[in-house]
Parts: C-alpha cells; sequence; structure tokens
C-alpha cells in the first residue's frame, strides 16, 4: 500500500513538472480578466471570482480587477460572490488563439443570506438550483454571525442539522437524526483522519475560524465520499492549496473573545504569489477556553480547551495543469465532564444523584495532535471526451492521550489514515460526468488498560461513475433546463482485528462487499426556482467500536460490548427538494423518507459490576444491536427581504425515527420551530431569532426525555471596505435569557447541559 502511494505521488508530481514545460507553449490558453463593480459602478474589492468547471478562484483587487491566468479554451461559468450582495454570474467563451478575455460582473446589494457555488454536492462546483439534494453553505456574514467553537455549534441552528454536544470542545454535527461515523467530515474535501466520529468525548480536530466556507450535503452522499456517509457530509473549505495566483498577497486575519467558556482565538491567512505559476499559502490558528457555564450559572469542572494549528501550502496553476501540496498540524489539550459509576454498596435511601449517594463523576482530559500532507494535481486534456483529470493523495498522523486524575495516561489512541482519489471527468455526446477511483487506508491502535477495542487495521477501496445529461433535446446547459443526474459505486471494506489484550479474545476478519446508487431529477422553475427529487442507496460497514468493543467507556459512562457479528447498514433514501433564490426570497423546504436495514444502536440492558483498586462499582452495560429501521423528516428554511433593507425568516424541521418494532431510535434531534428579523443597509446590522425546541419524549427505555425550551439570540454587525480592506465586527449575544436546557441527541444530557448565556465578538479583516 505505501508502495502505491509513493508511485502515486511522484506521478502528481510529475504531471505537475511536464505542466511547467508545457505551459508556455501551449497557445490553446488564455487569460480572464475582468471588474466586478456595485449596480452604480463603483469597483468592489475582496469579492471571490470562481471559475467552473476547474474550481479555481480569484479574489479582486481595490480597484475591482481580477485575473485567472492561463485558462483553457472552451466555455466556462463565473461565479461571484461577496458580502451583502447577491451573487454574480457570467458566461464566458475562451478561444483556441489564446487571445485575452475581458468581463465586466455587477453585483446588486441583498441583505438576504444566498448560497454561491456549491463544491461538495456534486464531483463539479454547481449552482445550488441545480443541486438535487439539500445543501447548506455558511460564508460571508452568515458565517460571521454564527461563529462559534466548533463547526457543530455553527450549524446547529440550521434545519436538519444539530450537534451531539458532549462538552465546548467535543460538539460533532448530527445530520436529520444521524451522528457518529454515518456523517462525513471533510477537510477541503479530504477526511479529516480523526476519532471525532468514534466516541463523544473526541474532538473535531478543525478549529472554524480559520475556515473561509462550511458546506453541508445532507441525506446520502456515498456515491462521492465512499462507505459511511449515509447521513450527509460536512466540508470545511480553506485556502490552503491556491488554485490559482492572485496578482498581490491576499488573506485574512480573524480575533473572536466569548464569555461563556472565558477566552478567546485569532486566526490569519495569506496567499502569496511567487511567480506568475507559483502561489503559497500560509495559515496558523490559536485558541484558549475555560470551564464551560451552563443555564443558571454552574460552571462545569474540567470542560477548557487549548488547541493551535497551522498549515503550508504552495500551489502551480498555469494553463491545463495546476498541482499543490500542503502541510498541516493541529494540536489539542481539552477536558470533558464524562459518565458516572455508582458505588455497588451506596445507600438507596440517601438524596438521588451527587457524590453523596455513592456516584463518581468521571472526568476526561484529553492531549494530542494531528499532522497531514495532501498533495494534488490537475490536467484537463485538449479533447472532447476526458477533461479535468486529477489525483489526490494525503497522509494523517492523529494521536491522543487519555489522562487519569493523577496527569498519569490511561489510555492511548492511534490513528493513521492513507487516501488515494483519480478521478476524469467524461462528455459522452449530451451527459457529462465523472468517474472515479478512491482508496482508504487506516491503522486504529489503542493502548493501555482501558482500551476500548483491540488493535484494527482497515482497507476501503471504490471505484464509482457520475452522469449528468439534460432532458431537454439539444440542450447542454443544464442549469436552465431540466436535467437528469445517475451514479453508482461499488465498494469493498475490509476490517482485521490483532491480538492486543486478552479481553478481546483471537483476531477477526471481516469483508464487507456493497453495490450504492443515485438517481436525481431537477426541474428549474421561473423567477428562480427549482424543484428536485432523488432516490439513493448507500451503506455503512460497522466500525471498530460497534464491532469489537469490549470495556468500560467512560465517555458515556458505560460498560461496551460489540457484536463481531454485526451486519453492514444499508440506507434507501426518497427525497423532495424545493429551491428559491429571488431578489426577495430564499428558500430550501425538502421531505425525506430513510428507510436502514440493519441499522446498529447502543442498548441498555441492565448493570454490571465493575472492580479496580477502589473497590466495587456499578455501571450500565451497553451492548451494539441492530435492527431495520425508519427515518422520516421535514425540514425549511425562508427569508423574505420587505423593503429593502428589513429581511424575516422562518425556520423549522422535525424526525422521528423508530425500529421496525415500532421502539423509537436513540438520541433522535427534537421538533423545532424558529424565525428571524434583520435590518441590514450593508454598513450595519441588527438581527434577532428565536428558536423553540419542543419535548422529546419518544426516547428508549434507559433514555433521558428532554423538556421543551426557548433560545434567544441578538446580533449586531459592522462592515466597512477601506482602501481594499474589508473590516467585519459582530457583537452576538447567544441564549439571552440563560436558558438551562439539554440537548436530546447527547449521550451525557445527564451530566452536561448545554452552554448558558454567551455574549461573543468577532473582528475580521479581509484583505
Amino acid at each position: 500500500m505505501y508502495r502505491f502511494m509513493t508511485i502515486l505521488v511522484s506521478t502528481v508530481l510529475l504531471t505537475g513538472y511536464a505542466g511547467v514545460g508545457n505551459a508556455a507553449s501551449d497557445l490553446s490558453t488564455g487569460p480572464i480578466r475582468g471588474i466586478v463593480t456595485d449596480s452604480a459602478g463603483a469597483p468592489l474589492a475582496n469579492a471571490r471570482v470562481t471559475l467552473t468547471p476547474g474550481g479555481r478562484a480569484a479574489t479582486t483587487d481595490a480597484d475591482g480587477t481580477f485575473v485567472i491566468r492561463a485558462v483553457p479554451a472552451g466555455r466556462y461559468h463565473l461565479d461571484v460572490s461577496l458580502l451583502g450582495y447577491a451573487p454574480g454570474h457570467a458566461e464566458v467563451s475562451v478561444p483556441a488563439t489564446g487571445e485575452e478575455i475581458l468581463v465586466e460582473i455587477r453585483l446588486v446589494p441583498s441583505p438576504l443570506t444566498l448560497e454561491g457555488v456549491v463544491v461538495t454536492a456534486t464531483p463539479g462546483a454547481s449552482d445550488p438550483l441545480t443541486v438535487t439534494q439539500s445543501t447548506t453553505q455558511l460564508g460571508g456574514r452568515e458565517f460571521d454571525r454564527q461563529a462559534a467553537s466548533t463547526v457543530a455549534g455553527m450549524l446547529d441552528r440550521e434545519p436538519g442539522l444539530a450537534s451531539r454536544y458532549a462538552g465546548p470542545a467535543t460538539s460533532t454535527p448530527v445530520i436529520r437524526g444521524l451522528t457518529d461515523e454515518r456523517v462525513v467530515m471533510l477537510e477541503n474535501g479530504q477526511r479529516t483522519g480523526d476519532l471525532s466520529g468514534s466516541a463523544p468525548d473526541h474532538a473535531l480536530s478543525i478549529d472554524p475560524l480559520s475556515a473561509s466556507r462550511i458546506e453541508v450535503v445532507r441525506g446520502p452522499a456515498s456515491l462521492l465520499y465512499g462507505s459511511g456517509a449515509i447521513g450527509g457530509v460536512v466540508n470545511v473549505i480553506s485556502n490552503d492549496i491556491p488554485t490559482n495566483v492572485p496578482t498581490r498577497a491576499e488573506g485574512f486575519l480573524a480575533t473572536q473573545a466569548v464569555s461563556v467558556t472565558p477566552g478567546g482565538a485569532a486566526s490569519g491567512q495569506a496567499v502569496l504569489p511567487l511567480s506568475d505559476v507559483l502561489a503559497l499559502s500560509a495559515r496558523g490558528a490559536y485558541r484558549r477556553m475555560g470551564d464551560v457555564r451552563v443555564g443558571g450559572g454552574e460552571v462545569l469542572d474540567g470542560t477548557s480547551l487549548e488547541n493551535a494549528g497551522g498549515g503550508l501550502g504552495l500551489g502551480y496553476a498555469s494553463g491545463r495543469i495546476s498541482a499543490g501540496a500542503t502541510l498541516d498540524l493541529h494540536t489539542f489539550a481539552y477536558g470533558v465532564p464524562f459518565g458516572h459509576a455508582h458505588d455497588e454498596h451506596a445507600h438507596g435511601d440517601e438524596e438521588e444523584g451527587g457524590e453523596e449517594n455513592g456516584e463518581e463523576h468521571l472526568g476526561v482530559e484529553l492531549d494530542g495532535q494531528r499532522y497531514s500532507v495532501e498533495l494534488r494535481g490537475n490536467w484537463d486534456p485538449p479533447g472532447t471526451t476526458l477533461r479535468d483529470l486529477s489525483a489526490a493523495a494525503s497522509g494523517q498522523w492523529y494521536e491522543h492521550d487519555e489522562l487519569e486524575p493523577d496527569g498519569s495516561v490511561g489510555t492511548t489512541f492511534r490513528l493513521r489514515t492513507q487516501t488515494v482519489d483519480l478521478r476524469a471527468g467524461t462528455d459522452f455526446g449530451r451527459a457529462r460526468g465523472t468517474v472515479g477511483i478512491s482508496g482508504l487506508w487506516k491503522q486504529y491502535e489503542p493502548t493501555g488498560e482501558e482500551a476500548l477495542t483491540p488493535f484494527a487495521r482497515s482497507t476501503s477501496f471504490g471505484l464509482f461513475v457520475y452522469q449528468e445529461t439534460p432532458l431537454v433535446p439539444g440542450e447542454h446547459d443544464t442549469e436552465h433546463v431540466p436535467h437528469l443526474q445517475l451514479g453508482g459505486r461499488f465498494d469493498q471494506y475490509d476490517i482485521a482485528t490483532e491480538a492486543s489484550q486478552d479481553r478481546f479474545g483471537p483476531t477477526r476478519e471481516r469483508r464487507f462487499r456493497a453495490l450504492s446508487g443515485s438517481i436525481g431529477v431537477n426541474l428549474p422553475l421561473p423567477e428562480g426556482l427549482s424543484v428536485a427529487a432523488s432516490v439513493s442507496r448507500a451503506f455503512r460497514a460497522p466500525s471498530v467500536e460497534e464491532l469489537f468493543s469490549n470495556a468500560l467507556h467512560a465517555a458515556t459512562g458505560s460498560y461496551d460490548v460489540g457484536n463481531p457479528d454485526l451486519e453492514p447498514e444499508v440506507s434507501l433514501g426518497f427525497e423532495t427538494v424545493l429551491r428559491a433564490q429571488t431578489a426577495r426570497v430564499t428558500a430550501l423546504a425538502s421531505v425525506y423518507y430513510n428507510h436502514i436495514d440493519d441499522y446498529i444502536a447502543p442498548r441498555i440492558v441492565g448493570d454490571t459490576v465493575l472492580t479496580d483498586a477502589a473497590g466495587s462499582f456499578v455501571v450500565p452495560l451497553n451492548r451494539f444491536m441492530q435492527s431495520d429501521a425508519t427515518l422520516i423528516g421535514a425540514e425549511g428554511k425562508v427569508e423574505v427581504l420587505l423593503g429593502r433593507r428589513f429581511v424575516v425568516g422562518a425556520r423549522g424541521d422535525r424526525v422521528r425515527g423508530r425500529f421496525a418494532g415500532g421502539e423509537p431510535l436513540p438520541y433522535m434531534p427534537t421538533t423545532r420551530l424558529g424565525g428571524d428579523l434583520r435590518w441590514d443597509d450593508g454598513t450595519f446590522s441588527i438581527s434577532t431569532g428565536v428558536l423553540h425546541a419542543f419535548p422529546q419524549s419518544s426516547v428508549p427505555e434507559h433514555e433521558l426525555a428532554t423538556e421543551a425550551y426557548t433560545l434567544v439570540d441578538l446580533s449586531l454587525g459592522y462592515t466597512r471596505t477601506s482602501g481594499g480592506l474589508i473590516h467585519s465586527l459582530v457583537l452576538r449575544a447567544e441564549n439571552l435569557t440563560d436558558e438551562l436546557y439539554r440537548e436530546a441527541t447527547s449521550r451525557i444530557k445527564e451530566l452536561a447541559p448545554n452552554p448558558g448565556r454567551n455574549i461573543s465578538l468577532l473582528y475580521r479583516l479581509l484583505f
């Protein structure tokens, strides 16, 4: 496997080297130069211009101009986005003569939340109105208004999205009731290579303050991202590998202060042109927070956080060749209040709860790091059948220690991850699409007396094809005519354990194979409306924890026992989506049905007695089981512009999940309804939002039901452009009434309520 990685990396580098020699003599390429202005003709600085197909991007200078160098001959779409403006678009054709193309794009001011080009939902960047699945994109002002210390915290107000809260450091996204390894976390399109999906005490090793935007695809996305993505995909995007050489230094600086976990964060990134074809990217971030304060004022001890990270990237772009590499580092140290154990001999007549009746709260402290290396190469060959040949390879090294109260290491977790992705765009008559091959290798090594699972090695191999064709004869412009999207994928997933401790028994090997597929139809309607429907089949192999656990799991306060005979989950999903994106209305509404064969879930079957040096204690006994399950839900969000500056919005979601026998699925999100009101004149803004969560009483037998709660938020914003710089300041109050509430999706909601009132201040400088 390592030999194959070496060959692939060499291929990527040689491809880029070949492009250096060919670029100068390739007359079938030319530059696209342009200017972005407002409706009065004044130039706009720091607007982001994205070229599709290809995904190359540029940023406008202080005079509103931009350049994308050495673009191969062909027809392209330019998408332009900027804070406070509706997205702009332009069609351009680069001739084979290599002459310069000039274009002017005017943007119209708008306080609405309008999504730009989406890169995660399809193999190529797409207009959100043409995607057949529900998507969410956080960028610009909306990104700053929802800035939080975790990715899940930024998303959990969006319809269909919630968070699996396990303390301020360890929240992870929940999509339509599905979480853990059913939601694939990506950073710039690559899996994060950490353990955030395996247990509630493992944090996602990404700080959102260093990102430029976040994209979410709801529903099965296994077609593009392989085994496991039956719930959806979250992609955190930054400019670590420059895709276009800027004409000047560009980037951002950001700083944030918060009160509910007293502390703050700072981050920054700069992209520097080294020559006409080379650009260097440098990024850094640091965050430090104290213990979290929950509603009512109580402080949860041992929940502080400190992390730091950075990255260096090099990008080459000229003619039909682009390539790049990046090196990233993320270190972290945090605590989480987890679990509870009851003394076997505690007196039952004492007051319920607390240490007075023999209950001992177990805290977990983690200290670790993640390193990653990524290489990418892209070649757009001349011709009409194959295009956008790309190769990507990554290696990630993750490790964390779980510390005992005396500071000693109780357990060490190591995870090594390698990925390979090869893709080729295709043009077959009226059909355009992508074919691809992907590989994923993991080496998982928990060590220590409290290790939850044995050593495990896993290998995943996938082959997929995706095609899109217009349904109107003779038409190739799929953005304005009905079109059909078809996809299929074959996956093989192998997992094998290695003998590490006697309690895990002999070595085991499992192999899973499955076919996935999707079919979707998108119908554009007049006035910026579209309706889409899709059917998809996806699968997820059981995780190493679900298969082979046999230990006390401090993260959940239970003794977990896996089932090595578990079968893979197979999902069959149906979805209908209605979108609107006009000058006065933006909306997204969807209904969905998802049937999952052999759904895997934890089940408390009783108690068990454990003994250590301190004596005997009782913990719940959890065994992983599976049964067919069904999830049915609806979600929606709408914003309406009243006059020129007022925006009124409404949002809501509901999902119900049940096993075939009628028992509710564990840790399902509650039904929510909310409303927003915003005034925005382009410089100053003020917004308020109310979100009401209904009680979650439909829970399995050993799970705590949650009560209703209402959250009130308030935000003040200021944006100023001066000398080509954009200054953005956001003062935000969350949970203004200091409500004490518990998240229905949390595995430890009895112990860890959600944060109380929080005042945060965010400053961002774009240059």
